[in-house]
C-alpha cells in the first residue's frame, strides 16, 4: 500500500463489514470482564497481520494477575478533556482487575521518555507516535507485540497495523485515529453570508471576508481572523496534498517540493497570513488552534478529532460545525494521525503492560475510548457503532479515504523541524517559499542519502 493513501481507512466501509469482521477468522474464546472488558483468551489461535507483511501464530497466554499490581501509563497532554477521559479508562482498568494503574499525562512527553528510556525505568506502557515508530524501533527501545498478548489482532485495520510494523515486525496497537477537517462556526459564517468553503478559491474569499480586524484587535477579543491554523508541516502539508504533491515521495525516498505545485500550494498559505486573514495561535495569545478557535478569534479553523472533546470540555456554549478540507487544485487532501500503546524491551513486568494494553485497546476499550473522546476506533467491529453514534462527525470519516499516513523513516524529525522552522520565517517575513524547499530538499538529502 502506498503511504500517500490510507484508502483502507475508510471507516465506512465497515458499516457492510462490521457484522462479520468481529470473528477475523479467529476461533478463540474469551470471557469478558465488565467495564471496558479485559479479554482472556483461553484458546489457541493463528492470526496474520493482513497487508502488514508479517504473520504469526499466537499461541493463546493466560493473563497473569494484576491484583495490587502498580502500573503507569504515560502520554502527552493534549486537553484536559482527553487526560479526564483517559484517566476514567485507567480507572476501571484498576476497578476491574485489582490493579493499581494510573494515566501520567507528560508536559515535555518526548524528553520525558527519552530520559526514562536511557536510565533504564520507563514507564510500563507508553504512546507512540507513528511518526516516532521509526526511530524508536530502530533504536531497539520497544517491545513487539507477543504472540497471543492482544484480543483478536485482525480486527485492527490492516493500515494502521502498518503503521506501527517497522521491517516486518509489528510493535504495538493502535489506541485510535484521527483525520484533519475544516471546524467553523456556523453561527458566525451565516451572520457573514458566507457559504462553508469547498475550494481553495473560495476559502480565500471566505477567510478574507470573515476577518474583521488585525492581530492586536483579535488578540484583545474585539475582532477575529477567518482562520486559525499552526505554523508546521502537519497542518500546512495537505495543502501540498491537494495540489498533487507531497513533502517526500511515496517511499521516502527523496524530497520532492522543488516543483511548480508544491510552490503553488505553499504560496497560496504563505498570501492568507500575509492578507492578515489566517493567523498562529501564538500571535493572538492563544496556546493552539483549538482555543484560538474556541476564544471566537477565528471563525474557522483546520484541526482533527480531538479538537471535538476539547470543545465540550473547556468551550460548552461555542457552536461549532465540521467539514471536510476544501479542494486544492488537484483534489482532496487530509493527513491521518495515530498513535499505540507501547511497551519498552526488557520492561519490568511485561505481562502486565501487554494486559493493560490489551484491555484499552480490545473491542469493548476501543468504543469506550473513542465514544468518551471522539476519536475513531482503530478496530473494525466497533466502527458502525461508533458511527451512528456520532453522524455530525462524518467529515473526519470522509478524510480518511484520501488521507496520508503522517510517518516517514528513522531521524526525519529534523527534516520536519527545517520546514517548520522555515514556514516561522515566511509567515513573519525572514524567509520566502523557496528559501523553505531549498533548506527542506537540503535536509531531506542529509537524512536519506
Amino acid at each position: 500500500m502506498k503511504r500517500s493513501k490510507w484508502i483502507m481507512f475508510l471507516l465506512v466501509l465497515a458499516l457492510t463489514a462490521a457484522a462479520c469482521s468481529s470473528t477475523s477468522g479467529s476461533e478463540a474464546t474469551t470471557t469478558t470482564a465488565t467495564g471496558s472488558g479485559a479479554s482472556s483468551t483461553t484458546q489457541a489461535t493463528t492470526t496474520t497481520a493482513a497487508g502488514s507483511g508479517a504473520s504469526s501464530t499466537t499461541e493463546a497466554t493466560p493473563k497473569p494477575s494484576l491484583e495490587g499490581v502498580d502500573l503507569t501509563l504515560w502520554g502527552w497532554s493534549s486537553s484536559d478533556a482527553e487526560n479526564s477521559a483517559l484517566s476514567d479508562l485507567v480507572a476501571q482498568f484498576s476497578a476491574d482487575t485489582g490493579a493499581n494503574a494510573e494515566f501520567q499525562a507528560q508536559a515535555e512527553f518526548d524528553v520525558a521518555l527519552q530520559a526514562a528510556l536511557a536510565s533504564g525505568a520507563p514507564p510500563d506502557v507508553f504512546y507512540v507516535d507513528s511518526f516516532k515508530l521509526p526511530d524508536l524501533a530502530d533504536a531497539g527501545v520497544l517491545a513487539p507485540v507477543p504472540d497471543g498478548a492482544l484480543s483478536d489482532p485482525d480486527d485492527i485495520y490492516p493500515s494502521l497495523r502498518n503503521a506501527f510494523t517497522f521491517n516486518g515486525t509489528w510493535y504495538c496497537p493502535p489506541k485510535d485515529f484521527s483525520t484533519l477537517a475544516l471546524v467553523y462556526d456556523p453561527d458566525v459564517l451565516a451572520a457573514a453570508g458566507v457559504d462553508v468553503p469547498t475550494t481553495w478559491d473560495e476559502l480565500e474569499a471566505a477567510a478574507a471576508t470573515l476577518t474583521t480586524g488585525d492581530v492586536a484587535a483579535i488578540a484583545a477579543g474585539d475582532a477575529q481572523a477567518g482562520l486559525t491554523m499552526g505554523v508546521e508541516y502537519p497542518r500546512w502539508g495537505v495543502f501540498l496534498f491537494q495540489a498533487g504533491v507531497a513533502l517526500t515521495d511515496d517511499a521516502v525516498t527523496k524530497i520532492t517540493l522543488d516543483n511548480d505545485a508544491a510552490r503553488t500550494a505553499l504560496q497560496f498559505v504563505a498570501d492568507q497570513y500575509a492578507a492578515g486573514s489566517f493567523i498562529k495561535p501564538q500571535a493572538v495569545d492563544a496556546g493552539w488552534a483549538g482555543e484560538a478557535f474556541g476564544q471566537g478569534k477565528a471563525a474557522m479553523t483546520i484541526e482533527g478529532n480531538w479538537i471535538v472533546g476539547y470543545l465540550q470540555d473547556a468551550f460548552p456554549d461555542k457552536n461549532f460545525a465540521v467539514a471536510e478540507l476544501p479542494a486544492g487544485p488537484a483534489g482532496m487532501g487530509t493527513f491521518a494521525f495515530t498513535v499505540c500503546y507501547g511497551v519498552a524491551e526488557g520492561a519490568k513486568n511485561p505481562d502486565a503492560s501487554w494486559a493493560f494494553v490489551e484491555y484499552l485497546t480490545n473491542a469493548k476499550g476501543s468504543l469506550a475510548w473513542t465514544n468518551a473522546f471522539n476519536v475513531m476506533p482503530a478496530r473494525k467491529s466497533v466502527s458502525a457503532d461508533w458511527i451512528a453514534s456520532h453522524p455530525d462527525l462524518n467529515a473526519f470519516v470522509a478524510g480518511s479515504a484520501y488521507a496520508h499516513r503522517w510517518g516517514f523513516v528513522p531521524g526525519f524529525n529534523d527534516v520536519v523541524g527545517v520546514f517548520n522552522e522555515n514556514a516561522e520565517g515566511i509567515v513573519d517575513g525572514s524567509a520566502s517559499v523557496d528559501d523553505l524547499i531549498t533548506k527542506v530538499t537540503q535536509a531531506g538529502e542529509d537524512v536519506l542519502h
